[in-house]
């Protein structure tokens, strides 16, 4: 629709209502389910992972999707003493979504989270834990090193690995 007319404004109007209907469906369908769903009802939890599945062949539709569900499921949840957390569907169940870190700037904004979900603060943490872990392992190598030029290198490999752990 590359014509501005007063046609097509209908037309995109009509659609984006269709649309604004489509989403209040799914809301209230989701509503339902995932009630369902907290009440033991396995036919509902099957519809939730089986929904899920298909709008995920969209990675725009799933984005829209996931803070939905975000929103049904925190409000669900927080109604029927649950939990305070959020759910998703991840490798066909449902789960809880893991809170977002804090940026460590005192104030208080979300984190980042990475493709897989985890957040970065946790990805950082881990790195640093494997960073000292092999920073003690060459160490011990170039204590061990009878070959100068050997040794050299576990050195400047270690001062490298040491401003990373830093």
């Amino acid at each position: 629709m590359t014509t501005l007319t007063i046609k097509n404004a209908k037309v995109l109007a009509t659609a984006y209502i269709n649309a604004q209907s489509t989403r209040d469906s799914v809301t209230s369908v989701l509503n339902a389910s995932y009630t369902a769903h907290t009440d033991g009802d396995a036919k509902a939890t099957k519809f939730i992972i089986a929904f899920w599945g298909e709008v995920a062949k969209d990675k725009k539709a799933l984005a829209t999707l996931r803070a939905l569900f975000n929103r049904v499921t925190k409000k669900i949840n927080k109604e029927k003493g649950i939990s305070e957390l959020a759910c998703t569907v991840k490798d066909g169940k449902i789960q809880e979504v893991a809170p977002r870190g804090k940026t460590g700037n005192g104030g208080g904004g979300e984190g980042e989270t990475a493709e897989n979900g985890t957040s970065v603060e946790t990805i950082k943490a881990d790195t640093a834990i494997q960073y000292k872990s092999a920073l003690h392992i060459l160490e011990r190598m170039q204590k061990a090193e009878k070959d100068e030029k050997k040794a050299e290198a576990l050195d400047i490999a270690i001062k490298a690995l040491a401003s990373r752990v830093a």
